[in-house]
């Protein structure tokens, strides 16, 4: 999900804006379907019948990680803007942070094999001697490609600071 748009967030215009994807919560996922396989055996192999009710419980836990994975997945919303980096958390709580490119001292993606395999990773954004404690879009597809936006507008802002 991006946008090239004329958005404007601040003055500034939205380069990228995105969501990480629901497999970057793989390891939710694999466990809910772990959960359920297993429930789903000891219901049918074991007779006695208070384990249909942990088998139950077991089906209701596995379902309960998967739909919190697409949650999660939709709860975080990154942008880049011409002047920050800015990520919104919004599901049980709500927190904003913004991080300027002024105060930005490294940009880093980090791709795990399973993210590599899957085409996403995480492009974080480091600061040193500031207040601000970076900002890591995780989970994001096509992580290369943001590394690049971020890069690039990191590049026009301080480009912008040399002429002011």
């Amino acid at each position: 999900m991006s946008s090239n748009g004329g958005s404007v967030l601040g003055e500034k215009k939205v380069l990228w804006r995105g969501k990480p994807t629901v497999l970057a919560f793989a390891d939710m996922l694999a466990g809910g379907t772990l959960l359920t396989v297993l429930s789903s055996v000891v219901a049918f192999l074991v007779p006695l019948p208070y384990m249909r009710y942990f088998s139950l419980a077991g089906l209701i836990a596995a379902a309960f990680f998967i739909i919190l994975a697409f949650f999660l997945s939709q709860s975080y919303t990154y942008t880049v803007t011409g002047g920050k980096l800015r990520k919104e958390y919004c599901f049980v709580a709500s927190s904003n942070e913004e991080v300027p490119f002024s105060e930005v001292t490294n940009i880093v993606v980090v791709q795990g094999v399973l993210g590599r395999v899957l085409g996403f990773g995480t492009v974080r954004a480091d600061t040193a001697g500031t207040a601000y404690s970076g900002m890591a879009f995780k989970g994001v597809k096509n992580s290369h490609e943001i590394f690049k936006v971020v890069s690039e507008a990191k590049k026009a802002a301080e480009k912008t600071a040399r002429k002011n």
